[in-house]
């Protein structure tokens, strides 16, 4: 019975290397459970790049086929320039175009206090009013400006213009100026009458912008103009 409960050292052995093999069988397949474990979390990982990836480049795909917008003006270009080769065409948009914003502008905001209704009749007035029109546009009209360009404008442009006014004008012909010798006499819209064959020219009010003869002297001075290019058949 005793011998028969004697353990040789060959099963121990075996026994032992048996569990040892086990022992490392169970250590390979819980490595690799790991190891597939974060292979999966990083095949996850590199999809989600991957992804990432694919939306940034078709962003920016995107971004190169869209055109770049031009970049806003730092001033608006050339200004009109009444000695410039203009056709007719060309010169009756000009005074349009300036004409209109002095009207509705200029003169009743900024201008009553110096304006003569003969501005049109000197040269420098309205090539200096012509610019001082651009800058206008520039400042206001634009779109997306610094507000330092209307401040520009308001303290700088216009206030120049405003002694230059003074100065080109203040020897024109008003009536209520009274001037002995005026460098040019402003019409007065006064025809004579039987009844009275020489009647005194009407004070002008703040309220007058131009003379009755401002729209002969356009037509005038367009007409000395080119006419336009024929366009090609």
């Amino acid at each position: 019975m005793a011998d028969d409960m004697k353990v040789s050292v060959g099963d121990m052995l075996l026994t032992l290397t048996g569990n040892v093999s086990d022992a490392r069988k169970r250590l390979s397949d819980l490595e690799n459970q790991k190891l597939k474990e974060l292979l999966e979390g990083l095949a996850y990982k590199v999809g989600e790049h991957k992804e990432q990836l694919a939306a940034i480049t078709e962003a920016f795909a995107a971004l190169q086929a869209e055109p770049e917008p031009e970049p806003e003006p730092d001033w608006p270009g050339v200004s009109p320039n009444w000695t410039d080769d203009i056709d007719q065409d060309q010169a009756r948009e000009l005074w349009d175009w300036l004409t209109k914003w002095c009207h509705n502008i200029l003169w009743p905001i900024y201008a009553q206090d110096v304006w003569k209704p003969c501005w049109y009749r000197h040269t420098r007035v309205r090539i200096v009013l012509t610019a001082l029109r651009g800058a206008h546009e520039w400042s206001y009209e634009t779109t997306k400006v610094p507000p330092t360009r209307a401040l520009e404008w308001e303290f700088r442009f216009w206030p120049q213009v405003e002694t230059l006014l003074k100065e080109e004008l203040k020897d024109c012909g008003l009536p209520r100026d009274d001037l002995k010798k005026p460098k040019h006499p402003v019409p007065v819209p006064v025809q004579p009458t039987p009844d009275n064959p020489h009647p005194a020219p009407p004070a002008f009010t703040i309220e007058d912008f131009t003379d009755p003869g401002f729209f002969e002297y356009v037509e005038r001075n367009i007409a000395k103009r080119r006419e336009p290019d024929k366009e090609a058949d």
